[in-house]
C-alpha cells in the first residue's frame, strides 16, 4: 500500500486534505479529511501521520506493507513499527504483521496551544469536559477547544446519509460549545469507507486519525475512555478481542500514538460507568444535551430504549434522577417499552458484563428492586430462543434471502 501526493485544496469554505492510495486489496483510493475553511490553519500540511494511522488497521488486515512517499513523524513511525503494530495483532489476530517505511521523517514540534477532546454528547464526553474543563485550573491541562469527527460512528452505508446524521448531529451539539465559550470544530472525512467492520472495532485508530489531522494545533487531546475502569479494562480486556480495540487497550495504545506535537491521554479510564454517569448527573448542560443513543436513526434524539439509552436511564433510576433528564429521554417510553425486559437482561448478565454488574449493585445499593434471576430468565426465555433461531438462520439461508429479510424488516420499521 503506497500513500502519495498529500494535498489541500479549498472549494465552498471547506479545506479539504486529501492522500492518494495504491493498494493491491483496495485499488486507487483517495482518503480525505475536511473542515470549515476558517480552521484550515489547524491542519497539518506537510505530514501523513493521519494517514498512516488510519489506514493502518486495513493494511494489517490485508496484509499490505505500507510505504509513505512523504514524511512522517520521527516518533510515530518507530512506535508503530515496533510497538502499535504487535498490539494490533494482539488484538487482532487475523491481521498481518506488516512494515512501515517513510521516504522522510522529522521531529518538528507544530508547538500548537490547543488542548482538546471530542464532544458527542455522550456520559463519557460530558465527564472529560467536567473534569478537564469546568473543574480543571491549569491552563497547560485544561481543555480550549472541542471536536467532532465523522470517522465512523455515523454509519457506513451511503455518504450523503452519513454525512446528514453527522452535520445533523453537529448542528444539535454545537449550542453547548457555545454556551460555554469554546470552539466546536466538525471534520468530515471517508475513513469510515477503508473500514467496513464498524465503528467499534477500530475507533481509537480513526479517530486518533482525525485529531492527528489538526496537530498544528493541538498539542494535548483527552480521547474519553469507553466506559470501563482500570479494573474492568485489565480483567476484560481479552474478551474484547476482535471486537473493540478501545476496550481492549486504549491506555496502552493512545500513548503509542502520539507525535513530537501532540500528546494523546486515555481520560476516564480513571473511572467506572457507574462514576462517571453519577460525576455528572448535577452538571446541568446534561439535563439539554446528553445523547447517548446507538439506534442508529437519522436523528440527534435519544430513542430511549436502545442498549446504551436503557443502560444510562437504569442507572438514573437508581440515582433518584430520571425525571431530571425528560427532555432529553422519553420516560415513558422507556418505562413501557424497555425497562422490565432491559432489567432482567442486566440480572442474567450481571456475572458477565461489567456494565451490567455496575448497574444492577448500584441499583441494589440504593434499595431500587431488581427481579430473581430465576424470574429474569423466564421473563428472557422468548428472546434467547428467538436469538438463537436468528443466528441459526444466519448461517444457514442463502444470501439472497437475508437481502430480501433485511428489506423487509427496514420497510416494517
Amino acid at each position: 500500500m503506497k500513500l502519495y501526493d498529500l494535498r489541500i485544496s479549498n472549494r465552498n469554505n471547506i479545506s479539504t486534505i486529501t492522500v492518494s492510495i495504491d493498494s493491491k486489496t483496495l485499488g486507487e483510493k483517495d482518503l480525505w479529511f475536511s473542515t470549515d475553511q476558517k480552521y484550515e490553519y489547524a491542519i497539518c500540511p506537510s505530514q501523513y501521520d493521519a494517514f498512516l494511522v488510519g489506514l493502518l488497521y486495513p493494511a494489517m488486515k490485508y496484509g499490505e506493507n505500507i510505504h509513505i512517499a512523504g514524511t512522517v513523524s520521527k516518533r510515530l513511525l518507530f512506535n508503530t513499527n515496533n510497538y502499535i503494530i504487535p498490539l494490533i495483532k494482539s488484538f487482532s489476530p487475523s491481521c498481518k504483521v506488516i512494515e512501515v517505511t517513510a521516504e522522510k521523517t522529522n521531529s518538528n514540534n507544530f508547538f500548537g496551544s490547543g488542548v482538546g477532546t471530542g464532544f458527542s454528547g455522550g456520559v463519557d464526553s460530558f465527564c472529560t469536559i467536567y473534569d478537564r474543563y469546568e473543574l480543571e485550573r491549569d491552563p497547560e491541562y485544561r481543555i480550549n477547544k472541542l471536536v467532532f469527527l465523522n470517522v465512523g460512528s455515523h454509519g457506513l452505508g451511503d455518504k450523503n446519509k452519513v454525512e446528514a446524521k453527522f452535520y445533523n448531529r453537529f448542528n444539535y451539539l454545537k449550542h453547548f460549545p457555545i454556551e460555554i465559550g469554546l470552539d466546536y470544530i466538525p471534520l468530515n472525512s471517508n475513513l469510515y469507507f477503508f473500514h467496513p467492520w464498524g465503528h467499534r472495532k477500530t475507533h481509537t485508530l480513526t479517530s486518533a486519525s482525525g485529531v492527528l489531522v489538526m496537530q498544528r494545533l493541538f498539542k494535548r487531546y483527552y480521547y474519553a475512555s469507553s466506559g470501563k475502569g482500570y479494573d474492568d479494562t485489565i480483567k476484560n480486556a481479552y474478551k474484547n478481542k476482535e471486537i473493540s480495540i478501545g476496550e481492549y487497550c486504549d491506555p496502552i495504545l493512545l500513548p503509542l500514538l502520539s507525535t513530537e506535537s501532540l500528546e494523546f491521554i486515555s481520560d476516564g479510564v480513571q473511572y467506572t460507568r457507574i462514576d462517571k454517569t453519577l460525576r455528572i448527573l448535577d452538571y446541568e448542560p446534561t439535563k439539554m444535551y446528553l445523547n447517548v443513543c446507538i439506534s442508529g436513526d437519522d436523528t440527534h434524539q435519544n430513542c430511549s430504549v436502545c442498549s446504551k439509552c436503557c443502560r444510562t436511564l437504569m442507572t438514573l433510576n437508581s440515582a433518584g434522577k430520571l425525571d431530571d433528564f425528560n427532555q432529553v429521554f422519553n420516560i415513558n417510553k422507556y418505562k413501557l417499552e424497555a425497562e422490565k425486559k432491559y432489567v432482567c437482561k442486566q440480572v442474567l448478565l450481571k456475572n458477565i458484563d461489567p456494565y451490567a454488574k455496575g448497574n444492577v449493585e448500584f441499583a441494589k445499593a440504593n434499595k431500587v428492586k431488581t427481579p430473581s434471576y430465576i424470574y429474569s430468565f423466564l421473563f428472557c426465555i422468548p428472546q434467547i430462543i428467538k436469538n438463537k433461531i436468528i443466528r441459526i438462520l444466519k448461517i444457514i439461508l442463502p444470501d439472497e434471502i437475508k437481502t430480501k429479510a433485511k428489506i423487509l424488516v427496514k420497510k416494517n420499521k
